[in-house]
């Protein structure tokens, strides 16, 4: 089984590196960096061009954001969905606004500055200093850039609610949160998660970067999900 992995802002592929290398025997992840396209949409389309023809959209944060759109444009080619510290409202106008702000901020120079104030609030305390995670950012943030940070950013202040279609969708459906996330509240995703009928998963001492601080754990909630 095909489980498509999609990154989130300042991230790329490698961030789920240690989540697919823990897979178990039967499930493949495979995950591609999501183009520098301005709706969520637009890259759900890209992704779907080069994805298996069935597979689970797992996405992290505004990957989530995509999955939804996956789900939305081509429901026939997902076999389940999973939403990592991510969710399916729409933003609220002045959270719109301040996202399209930062966007022409970082085109116009600030994009190290705006990143590193995002990955202050990204991760559990007890996570914070962990050298892998820093080298792991660090590499992200290169690899990922202002250009692309820019069009995920308007493509999130454009995206629709999507609660009613998660609510309805007949597919498998996990909403995988972590104990501490401030950027996505944890208290929100499992409000979601009931309101829309999804399996909830908490894991432990992690933060909105789930994905790269606690991989093992996010493997075996899938694998679990998914044999259930």
């Amino acid at each position: 089984m095909d489980i498509l992995f999609i990154p989130g802002i300042n991230n790329t592929v490698q961030t789920f590196d240690g989540t697919i290398s823990n897979l178990p025997d039967g499930l493949n992840g495979i995950s591609y960096d999501c183009p520098a396209l301005e709706t969520v949409e637009a890259v759900a389309k890209e992704l779907l061009a080069k994805a298996p023809e069935k597979f689970i959209a797992c996405g992290h944060s505004f990957g989530g954001y995509v999955a939804l759109a996956m789900l939305d444009i081509a429901p026939e080619r997902l076999t389940g969905i999973a939403l990592v510290n991510s969710n399916d409202w729409a933003d609220s106008e002045t959270l719109a606004a301040t996202r399209r702000d930062k966007a022409q901020q970082a085109l116009d120079g600030a994009y190290e500055e705006l990143a590193n104030a995002a990955s202050a609030r990204a991760y559990h305390p007890d996570n914070a200093g962990r050298a892998d995670l820093l080298e792991e950012r660090a590499a992200g943030l290169i690899g990922y850039g202002a250009e692309r940070y820019a069009a995920h950013s308007r493509a999130c202040s454009v995206r629709p609610d999507r609660g009613e279609l998660l609510a309805k969708t007949t597919l498998p459906k996990i909403v995988i949160v972590a104990d501490q996330d401030v950027v996505v509240p944890t208290a929100k995703q499992l409000d979601m998660a009931t309101r829309t009928g999804a399996t909830p998963v908490v894991i432990e001492t992690a933060g909105h970067m789930l994905p790269a601080e606690q991989p093992a754990a996010l493997a075996q909630a899938l694998a679990t999900w998914i044999s259930a």
